[in-house]
């Protein structure tokens, strides 16, 4: 995934290489079974990705929203962009497993559509892990101020066993011990 961002400096943008792996398909989900117990579970590997903003800004995308919603995991919005009919080339929907056999084989890649942004968020201090806050996509001038735009957010299917972005611990130190339990306000 790539985040594009047009700043006063010019365009600025960041990716990172995930993994998201199809543990199990359930072929008829038990009742009360939700979010990951309907059509398979899944697991996300690697790092969401962060873009460099430049004067100690910088914006992070996250794996879940502030609810913790299922909907809004980066595993969800891999398998909504899966889904886009305008991929190239078209990739089979209704069955995750046969999809994302299709996405290892096709590499496609594409435009997420608003809906499907991950929660975005910064820090007033990358050393203080407890002073994140959630920036809106659609307005990243409130957070960073004005001539900040979000550009687009691009999705491409890479290469099975590509190696996962493994940056954010060196760059971002403070942020390491709490990763995983960092909550949104």
């Amino acid at each position: 995934m790539t985040i594009e961002v047009e700043t006063p400096g010019g365009l600025k943008s960041g990716s990172s290489v995930m993994e998201l792996r199809l543990e199990r398909e359930f072929l008829i989900p038990m009742p009360g079974a939700g979010g990951s117990d309907w059509g398979g579970g899944f697991t996300m590997h690697g790092e969401a990705p962060f873009v460099d903003l430049g004067d100690g800004k910088v914006l992070f995308a996250t794996n879940y929203d502030r609810n913790y919603s299922y909907l809004s995991s980066m595993t969800h919005i891999v398998v909504q962009v899966l889904g886009y009919r305008e991929l190239a080339p078209p990739l089979p929907s209704g069955d995750n497993a046969r999809t994302m056999s299709a996405a290892v084989k096709a590499k496609p890649s594409g435009v997420l559509r608003p809906k499907d942004y991950p929660t975005l968020v910064t820090f007033t201090d990358t050393s203080k892990p407890k002073s994140v806050v959630v920036v809106s996509s659609d307005n990243l001038a409130a957070a960073f101020g004005a001539g900040y735009r979000l550009g687009r957010m691009t999705f491409q299917v890479a290469e099975q066993n590509a190696p996962l972005t493994a940056t954010l611990a060196a760059r971002f130190p403070a942020l390491v011990d709490e990763r995983g339990r960092l909550i949104l306000r």
